[in-house]
């Protein structure tokens, strides 16, 4: 008995370090997707400075939260802040940074250092001597610490801050621009302008710097590779007095606007119809005609609160110039819909909801108003913006699209309390073979900064005739 026993017990150990070793990885999985990777940004942009006022740092701020938005990012944004306003915001900043977030900080306003720390400028600043800067700005290096804290792998701090010292004659500061500061593991700092250099707050509505960073952050591009082309694009611009800089540690790779997983070639319901032209060389412009049976599934992302599911859409008939889908939706015959379920309400658009006007020709734009009726007493009005990209190669789990971007900004105020408003921004992928948008993201925020939808479709597959 005592030679048997051992055998037993190392085999009811066995079986319950196997039975441990599931419980753990079942445990795992399901961390991992509580903790799926978030994106969270801080964005300031001060121009109210009393004795100094700067005309883009607020439009920036704007620009580059909405920007940011469109890239997945939860913002938090405050414009003209006082020293506690940004402080507060610092704290909320890194309250929402999680171990495996990334975390993004942007600037825009006056800037100074001071023996060798940089010193970021509230509107509220009131400082005579050099030694006062210290408690009267936000010191840098406070900004840095809050993200070591988090303990996340990846961080982007932007600096465009680097404007002519704000209080003239009353102080004069030792040095010029800001000081170079070494990047921490995992973290990428960029500067508008080089150590020791100004840099300009730009003539129209953004400053040089980042009017050239929000054009090159729509492009699907290794973060190290849109600060090089905006480098080059700002240099070019001010004939070399104004030089872009970076100090980078990043050990992971990071793109505003991410390139979905390659497939290696288009699936079979994009192939060729016998009798018919190949879907793929079809316009990436050319509108839809929806035929019976058409089915496309989504694999849909609800950022703000990190859930995905699929959605699918069929049409069901076409009745004249009325498009019905399976859902019980109501369009017409390009895409727009009239009759839209949104959670347990239905929306009645008028004329519809604006999302498509043919043709689809590169740089125009489009200003349109549409009407919103969600209850018998709840009615939005809607102004409509929508602008007219160039044609992109976009990759989808249903393939690669030639396709054409387009951006859409509805600003909607409820007419029964005007206070109720905010800003619905879209960019989407329209591809005429795929007779819709292959890649969308939506973000939704009230006038008083408040983020209420922040939303991705990818098309996973499609069947069209």
């Amino acid at each position: 008995m005592n030679a048997i026993f051992p055998c037993r017990y190392h085999a009811a150990m066995a079986r319950l370090l196997a039975a441990f070793l599931m419980a753990f990885a079942a445990a795992a999985g399901a961390q991992s997707t509580a903790q799926k990777p978030s994106r969270i940004a801080l964005v300031i942009g001060n121009s109210a400075y009393a004795g100094s006022p700067l005309p883009n740092p607020v439009n920036d701020a704007a620009d580059m939260a909405r920007e940011l938005e469109a890239a997945g990012f939860t913002v938090i944004r405050r414009d003209n802040a006082k020293l506690r306003d940004m402080h507060l915001a610092l704290r909320e900043f890194g309250d929402k940074l999680g171990k495996t977030s990334t975390g993004l900080f942007y600037f825009a306003g006056h800037g100074v250092q001071v023996r060798g720390r940089n010193y970021l400028l509230p509107v509220d600043a009131d400082i005579a001597r050099e030694d006062e800067v210290a408690f009267s700005a936000v010191d840098l290096n406070a900004v840095m610490e809050k993200l070591d804290s988090a303990r996340n792998p990846l961080n982007i701090v932007i600096l465009d801050a680097c404007r002519d010292n704000p209080f003239g004659k009353s102080l004069q500061a030792s040095a010029k621009g800001l000081a170079q500061v070494d990047a921490p593991p995992g973290t990428i700092i960029a500067f508008s302008t080089a150590p020791g250099s100004t840099a300009a707050d730009g003539g129209g509505r953004n400053g040089l710097y980042t009017g050239h960073l929000l054009a090159q952050m729509r492009k699907p591009a290794p973060i190290e590779e849109t600060f090089k082309a905006v480098r080059s694009n700002v240099r070019r611009d001010s004939k070399g007095l104004q030089v872009p800089w970076e100090s980078t540690s990043l050990e992971g790779d990071f793109a505003f606007r991410e390139v979905p997983v390659k497939v290696a070639a288009l699936p079979p319901q994009a192939a060729a119809r016998p009798g018919g032209p190949s879907r793929a060389a079809i316009s990436a412009s050319a509108p839809p005609t929806f035929a019976t049976g058409d089915t496309w599934t989504y694999r849909y992302e609800n950022q703000l609160e990190n859930k995905q599911s699929r959605s699918v859409l069929e049409v069901k008939d076409i009745q004249g110039a009325q498009v019905y889908w399976q859902d019980g939706n109501i369009g017409d015959l390009v895409g727009n819909l009239t009759r839209v379920k949104r959670g347990s309400d239905w929306r009645l658009y008028t004329p519809s909801s604006q999302m498509y006007v043919f043709p689809l020709n590169p740089g125009s734009a489009f200003m349109l108003k549409a009407v919103e009726n969600v209850k018998q007493n709840v009615t939005f009005d809607l102004e409509v913006k929508i602008a007219i990209g160039g044609e992109e190669e976009v990759t989808t789990p249903a393939g690669r699209f030639h396709a054409i971007r387009i951006d859409r900004e509805v600003k909607w105020v409820q007419r029964e309390k005007p206070e109720y408003a905010g800003v619905n921004t879209w960019v989407y992928w329209y591809s005429g073979a795929a007779k819709r948008f292959v890649v969308a993201t939506q973000s939704n925020v009230t006038s008083k900064g408040k983020q209420i939808q922040l939303d991705r479709w990818e098309l996973e597959t499609y069947r069209v005739r």
